[in-house]
């Protein structure tokens, strides 16, 4: 039979709608028209019907997604004139009427996509309706309606490939493809990476998901411990087949919350996108996957009103869709659990760390899938030193992500380099860069020591207990690793020269002079204090803002310089001594600071007479135990027992001092040849520095004497800007002589 029989029962609206399906169906050289073929038809010519017709239809976005659908050839279960037009000459039986109108067309289109139909649809016979076979002809009346086929019930969007269970989730999905990732059709593409070693964790979401009540798993866990791998090899599992039948067929869907909503900027938008996105999901075998799950409370309007935690909370509690959601644990402490409304809908899942023996298996299974896909070898024992780097130096970070992410930029590297295999030296090479210091523990302690000693920045005694702690702390051989590399209280004349010992170590070290964090304890003096070292509450004044500590996340290798912690209140000092025991800081955000991989340096204004700087290789054993008993009374026993190392005098020996007026000398003439002004320095202006100790006990005492009597002069002598002057200074009759510099 053919739609021109059913033309007396039509209006010219409904046949208008026909003609225009099978207009799609000529163009698309198939040989009867498909569901797709009418769905299309329908929001072309009453888009605004067909949306007030259901719930979650978006006419832009359907018709988006229909047209990229019959792109790729997919047009749907086959839905012929008579299956289509009975069920709408029904509904129009029902309410009286013996011609087909538009909106009772349109309500069978979309029943046959498998759309829930609203109050406003025409109604659905009921199942008294008698079901034998009709054909109608002009100006006839149905003596009966026929009985809906398969293919009026079912919408096959997503089309099942061979060998995986057909797909549940029939009806057309346009919002939720938009903006989220198909996982299980990218894990039936092999897009997806292997999962290996997360077996129980997949195998617990699973049982979670086959739940009647509080089938909501979300995977609760430290940042780069695998959670949305876990996900992923949930995808894979359900392309496999290897699920429970309750499971089978499922569509996984990841939606990212930034993502929905960007570009909703008008007042209804995002509501708009999570109504269409909330009924697309709500259908037998569909799966929502929501990464970083807390960035939903507030997103695109008020928490707790119009944002989108808002509106996924009545679905949620009406248990309507399955969702699975994933976040770590502080982001769970701080937005999930103070919603109770919210948390109460999820099932948590904790995930633990990787150990360094399971990350091997991760990076071992990569290496191989890497190895088919970029050529690119790599040997298991470099595998296992980057497994051992990223356990020692990668502390502020997590197993697995932390190993993948050398192995990966390991075979980057390769791949620029032209190499079909990576070396040892070449691993070496990417992961000194990656943490931005040199790795040779001996090629940084000797030039350390060294230059220490010969700017006169510690005593020998000092030097040597300072080095010969990091040849331990540095390899992870101490004790408790977990502490600070080395911990220095610098006294008197020593904390004069912190700024610039400071630097040193930082260079020497950690490979640049500007990785130093410097706090002033000095600025800490009341108890509410505390806020400015690790921040304000949720909710109060400067919460927002950004710590000096808060540096150490972008580079936790690094010497942290404590100012005056003698001036402090005593409740700020408990604050950091407790980190300072423990290695970890702990902000007002809940993030973990880790001072594992510093040094630290506290500085403090107590004078100690007649006692030298001590550490570890102190020779008088009685004279260490004065000095500390000397400044536990000052400062407290707790904090001279936390520091490795205590500085209470820079003694300068002649040679020592001559290197240091040098240095200091060259540096001040380095400043000056970028105004044009070339300096050469005489042996007489080094000799007479050197007689003027008595004027100067530290590192500053000597920079203010040369600002005072040799700047004043250089400045005068400045040429005009463009020009380059050379000049000679020296000390001759009891003056500063700057005369022209002769080649």
């Amino acid at each position: 039979m053919t739609s021109n029989d059913w033309s007396p029962q039509l209006v010219p609206g409904a046949q208008q709608l026909v003609d225009a399906a099978h207009e799609i169906q000529r163009q698309q050289k198939t040989e009867q028209p498909c569901v797709n073929h009418w769905l299309l038809a329908l929001v072309d010519r009453f888009g605004p019907m067909a949306e007030s017709l259901t719930t979650g239809l978006d006419q832009t976005a359907i018709k988006r997604y229909l047209r990229d659908q019959l792109r790729q050839g997919i047009q749907g279960m086959p839905l012929s004139d008579n299956d289509v037009l009975a069920k709408a000459l029904a509904r129009a039986a029902m309410r009286g009427k013996q011609q087909i109108m538009e909106r009772d067309l349109a309500a069978a289109i979309l029943q046959a996509a498998n759309y829930e139909l609203t109050a406003a649809a025409p109604p659905t016979p009921t199942p008294s309706t008698p079901t034998s076979s009709v054909t109608p002809t002009a100006g006839s009346s149905p003596k009966a309606i026929p009985e809906p086929t398969a293919s009026t019930t079912v919408a096959s969007t997503p089309v099942p490939q061979p060998g995986t269970d057909p797909p549940r989730a029939m009806r057309p999905t346009p919002t939720l493809e938009q903006f989220g990732r198909d996982l299980t059709r990218e894990a039936r593409e092999g897009k997806l990476p292997p999962v290996v070693g997360r077996e129980a964790e997949i195998q617990l979401m699973i049982e979670t998901l086959c739940r009647t009540t509080k089938r909501n798993p979300v995977l609760v866990g430290p940042a780069g411990s695998g959670k949305t791998a876990i996900v992923e090899g949930l995808a894979q599992r359900i392309a496999r087949g290897e699920v429970p039948a309750a499971l089978r067929g499922s569509r996984l869907l990841a939606i990212q919350p930034s993502t929905l909503v960007a570009g909703a900027g008008m007042v209804g938008e995002l509501e708009k996108r999570m109504k269409a996105l909330l009924a697309e999901a709500n259908q037998d075998g569909m799966l929502l996957f929501i990464d970083e799950v807390h960035s939903i409370i507030g997103a695109g309007g008020a928490p707790g009103s119009s944002d989108m935690a808002s509106l996924l909370k009545p679905t949620l509690a009406r248990g309507e869709i399955a969702c699975i959601a994933a976040t770590t644990d502080d982001e769970y402490r701080r937005f999930i659990e103070q919603d109770a409304a919210l948390e109460r809908r999820f099932q948590p899942i904790r995930i633990q760390e990787m150990t360094p023996e399971q990350a091997l298996v991760v990076i071992t299974s990569l290496r191989d899938s890497l190895a088919s896909r970029r050529g690119v070898k790599v040997g298991d024992e470099i595998l296992r030193w980057l497994i051992e780097f990223a356990g020692r130096y990668l502390r502020n970070r997590n197993f697995p992500d932390k190993a993948v992410d050398l192995l990966e930029q390991c075979i980057a590297f390769a791949i620029t380099q032209g190499r079909d295999i990576v070396t040892m030296a070449e691993a070496e090479a990417v992961a000194q860069r990656m943490i931005g210091m040199p790795l040779a523990i001996e090629e940084r302690l000797h030039p350390l020591q060294k230059q220490l000693i010969d700017d006169a920045l510690l005593a020998n005694e000092d030097a040597q207990a300072l080095t010969s702690r990091l040849e331990v702390t540095l390899r992870g051989l101490d004790l408790r690793s977990s502490r600070p590399n080395a911990v220095l209280l610098l006294l008197d004349q020593a904390a004069a020269v912190s700024e610039a010992l400071a630097g040193v170590i930082a260079e020497r070290l950690f490979g640049a002079s500007d990785r130093v964090v410097a706090i002033d304890f000095g600025r800490f003096v009341h108890p509410a204090d505390v806020t400015m070292l690790i921040g304000a509450p949720p909710g109060y004044v400067g919460y927002s803002d950004s710590l000096p500590l808060h540096r150490l996340f972008q580079m936790p290798w690094c010497v942290v310089r404590c100012e005056n912690v003698h001036a402090c209140h005593p409740q700020v000092l408990a604050v950091f001594l407790q980190a300072l025991a423990t290695g970890v800081l702990t902000d007002a955000r809940g993030k973990r600071i880790y001072l594992s991989d510093t040094v630290v340096l506290m500085t403090a204004a107590v004078g100690v007479e007649e006692h030298r700087s001590i550490g570890f290789r102190q020779a008088d054993a009685s004279k260490r135990s004065d000095t500390r008993q000397a400044v536990s009374a000052a400062l407290g026993e707790e904090l001279v027992d936390l520091a490795d190392i205590v500085c209470a005098e820079v003694p300068i020996v002649d040679a020592a001092q001559r290197h240091f007026l040098t240095r200091l000398l060259t540096t001040l003439a380095e400043r000056y040849q970028a105004q044009g002004l070339v300096l050469h320095w005489d042996a007489s202006i080094v000799d007479w520095l050197a007689t003027q100790q008595d004027r100067a006990a530290s590192q500053l005492d000597w920079e203010r004497l040369v600002d005072q009597h040799i700047s004043p002069q250089l400045v005068r002598s400045l040429p005009p800007s463009g020009q380059q002057q050379k000049l000679k200074v020296g000390f001759l009759d009891g003056s500063i002589q700057i005369t022209l510099h002769a080649e």
